[in-house]
């Protein structure tokens, strides 16, 4: 049963990292559909709906990963630096590292891969620069 639940899980990773490889090579002027999404993960597209409920569910697990990455950081930047300055540096350094180190993410934080899905998408990204807004200016004096 245990082996059953890793293999579900390491299949709904393979998802979402082709979903955001996806996003990261697609010029933006076409929507990603799950019949590419499928033939990318070598499955069928019954098979990713046994993994996701929807596509859009697969982008709000992109986007949890997304907001639990840099929340996290952000917090621990909080918690070990003092210094104000040091803070915002740290924080404006990790956004722009992790912007850099997935493109495809990124296009879902600028709206530009979202903009084919539901506006509720776009509206929970709205939610996590408002977080991320709050605690820039927690920091600042």
């Amino acid at each position: 049963m245990a082996e059953k639940q890793t293999a579900k899980r390491n299949r709904r990773e393979e998802i979402l990292q082709s979903l955001a490889l996806m996003l990261e090579s697609s010029d933006g002027s076409q929507r990603i559909t799950t019949a590419k999404l499928a033939a990318s993960v070598g499955v069928s597209e019954a098979a990713l709906y046994r993994h996701f409920p929807s596509k859009t569910r697969m982008f709000d697990s992109l986007i949890e990963f997304i907001e639990d990455s840099l929340i996290t950081r952000i917090n621990l930047i909080l918690k070990d630096e003092k210094d104000t300055s040091a803070r915002l540096r740290l924080i404006v350094l990790l956004i722009l590292g992790f912007g850099e180190r997935n493109p495809g993410l990124t296009r879902i934080l600028t709206g530009h891969a979202l903009m084919f899905e539901q506006d509720r998408l776009q509206g929970r990204i709205n939610q996590l620069f408002e977080r991320i807004e709050v605690q820039l200016r927690q920091v600042m004096p």
